[in-house]
């Protein structure tokens, strides 16, 4: 394997790209359930409303599947974007990041309108927003999580030195 390869791998590890799918999963259906949930008091008679619980357990699986069968393989391809581009300065890496996990929203929105929606993945644009605000969540649990690794291991090395 060549070193920019390797590089891209390193970039962010896997079993951290899914812990933060894991994360991303369950912070944006708790946020969810919470949208949808309505109290008590506000309920209108004669009118079903889904228990929180329910809602919450929907938006899981719904949640996961955009995010282990498109997010996240294309977070790979998208790491490996970004490892081989030459970028010098923080400020730009961020900006290139931000900026391809956008095409990447983009692209898993389109993708999932089209597996959706079939032949209408246009007429309903509601899906689109939602999947670029999970990838971009996504961005901020993996980018956290990997910050939080690296300090731990820098640390590890500290003390054993």
């Amino acid at each position: 394997m060549s070193k920019q390869s390797l590089q891209s791998y390193r970039y962010v590890h896997f079993p951290i790209k899914l812990l933060a799918v894991l994360i991303t999963c369950v912070s944006l259906s708790i946020v969810v359930g919470l949208m949808k949930y309505v109290p008590l008091a506000e309920r209108a008679e004669h009118t079903y409303y889904y228990p929180f619980w329910y809602t919450l357990i929907i938006s899981i699986l719904i949640n996961l599947a955009v995010l282990l069968f498109l997010i996240l393989p294309l977070s790979l391809i998208a790491d490996s974007v970004l490892a081989s581009l030459k970028m010098k300065g923080h400020i730009t890496k961020v900006i290139c990041t931000i900026l391809v996990y956008f095409l990447l929203g983009l692209g898993s929105a389109l993708l999932f309108a089209i597996f959706v929606f079939k032949m209408d993945a246009f007429q309903y644009v509601g899906a689109y927003p939602y999947v670029v605000i999970t990838t971009f969540v996504f961005l901020l649990w993996q980018s956290g999580l990997g910050w939080i690794w690296n300090r731990a291991r820098n640390q590890a090395q500290t003390n054993t030195k």
